[in-house]
């Protein structure tokens, strides 16, 4: 009997076992979980209900506004084909805002950009050489000629930071403007017809209006609030100089701009840029974790 009651709680015993080993380890994972989900002491119920919580608050959401100064090159594109070469001309300056927004809460690096700039428009003609003699195309018996245009545009505007203090700008859109002032040279070497009435004056069959697309690429320097912009612009007006017909009912002849610019503007964050690049975010994770270990050191 004695011999019978000693097995029998034996086996009680090894059928309890498994059972403790369970409730440890149930123990032992709650435990774990507790102790990888627990916040910080001073994050307290207090403190979360009465924590200032900045409202919209989007990645790089800001506006900017600013001036920008330099020069052109004007490259008229004919068809027929003429020979032109590029014509510099300055000063190009103008002025912009822009908002900087997050799209569709995903992509934070797109803007758009709206402003004014005093630019110009023309062409010149290369001198060319066939069989031993010299020759230089010409318009109403002018070789150049060139004018001012007050523009707007309206761009999108998408940057790629690199770091904290520095950017890559990429800009894409239209413009459109009113062709001024017109200034005509006449090449003397040359025995080529023209009106000297027409050096500072428009024709009737002479386009005033222009319009396009306009895009660039640069480089950007921010130094909050103020951010130095050094970028390249290129223009693609989609408005000949002058009626298509002008010479012939029969043929139909184009001259469209083709200009670019390199200017350096200075502008100003009306409000606070917010956002961090990858590597910030990076680095603002290896803080936390070395704050924390420290913590549990100490």
């Amino acid at each position: 009997m004695r011999k019978a009651f000693t097995t029998l709680l034996a086996l009680l015993a090894l059928a309890a076992l498994p059972l403790s080993a369970q409730e440890n380890n149930k123990k032992k994972s709650i435990n774990l979980a507790e102790e990888f989900y627990q916040l910080p002491d001073s994050v307290t119920n207090e403190w979360l209900d009465n924590a200032p919580l900045p409202k919209r608050a989007r990645i790089n959401d800001y506006w900017m506004v600013g001036v920008h100064g330099g020069a052109s090159l004007q490259y008229g594109y004919f068809n027929p084909p003429r020979q032109t070469k590029f014509h510099p001309n300055l000063p190009v300056w103008g002025f912009s805002i822009t908002r900087f927004a997050t799209m569709m809460n995903t992509f934070p690096n797109l803007g758009m950009e709206v402003g004014f700039q005093h630019n110009y428009e023309g062409y010149d003609f290369k001198e060319y050489e066939v069989d031993g003699i010299l020759y230089r195309q010409s318009v109403d018996g002018y070789h150049e000629a060139y004018m001012e245009v007050p523009e707007v545009f309206v761009l999108t505007h998408g940057h790629i930071d690199m770091g904290q203090y520095a950017k890559i700008n990429l800009k894409v859109g239209m413009f459109g403007g009113y062709r001024m002032n017109i200034t005509r040279i006449h090449d003397e070497k040359y025995l080529t017809a023209f009106d000297p009435e027409l050096a500072h004056a428009f024709q009737p069959t002479d386009r005033r209006w222009t319009y396009g697309v306009q895009g660039g690429f640069g480089f950007g320097l921010m130094l909050d609030p103020i951010e130095v912009h050094l970028g390249v612009q290129v223009k693609w007006g989609w408005s000949s100089f002058y009626q298509p017909d002008v010479a012939s009912p029969y043929y139909y002849r184009f001259a469209y701009p083709l200009d670019g610019a390199v200017t350096l503007g200075v502008y100003y964050q009306l409000t606070k840029r917010r956002g961090h690049t990858r590597g910030a975010l990076r680095q603002l994770a290896r803080d936390y974790l070395a704050e924390e270990r420290e913590q549990k050191e100490q």
